[in-house]
């Protein structure tokens, strides 16, 4: 029985792995298509959005992505260089080692253009009702 069990845990664990996996590619997709913006740019805005005074050092947007520092820092560099005017670098004025990225007005109107998509294809592609029936089955602890 503890077997079977297992085996119907990593079942689930996988198929719950692969519709991550489908969503978020129709994401970026969608994303790259209308507004030329990769998830992890999309997620970079979107937490600057919501941060405090939008603003946020790269060591916090770390943990948020899920990318390591020099990865985060190459995205925003990446970023900058498309010459969009999304994001600005600013010293922090109490340790002059740190620098925020910022959201700028731009930004902010790209973010609000691309969460429309989003949504949409969340609503599209998002099996809710599949991934309701997985975790009733997956053990909390």
């Amino acid at each position: 029985m503890e077997k079977s069990h297992n085996n119907d845990l990593i079942s689930n664990w996988l198929t719950l792995t692969q519709i991550q996996i489908n969503v978020a590619n129709q994401l970026e997709a969608s994303l790259q298509q209308k507004y030329q913006l990769s998830l992890n740019e999309f997620y970079l805005l979107l937490f600057l959005s919501e941060a405090p005074e939008k603003k946020l050092k790269l060591q916090q947007l770390e943990s948020m992505v899920g990318l390591s520092q020099s990865a985060v820092s190459r995205l925003v560099s990446r970023f900058e260089a498309k010459g969009c005017g999304a994001l600005k670098r600013i010293a922090c004025h109490n340790d002059r080692r740190s620098i925020y990225t910022s959201l700028t007005s731009i930004g902010q109107d790209k973010l609000d253009k691309a969460k429309v998509t989003f949504e949409e294809v969340l609503v599209t592609v998002f099996p809710e009702n599949q991934i309701k029936q997985l975790l009733q089955h997956m053990p909390y602890a």
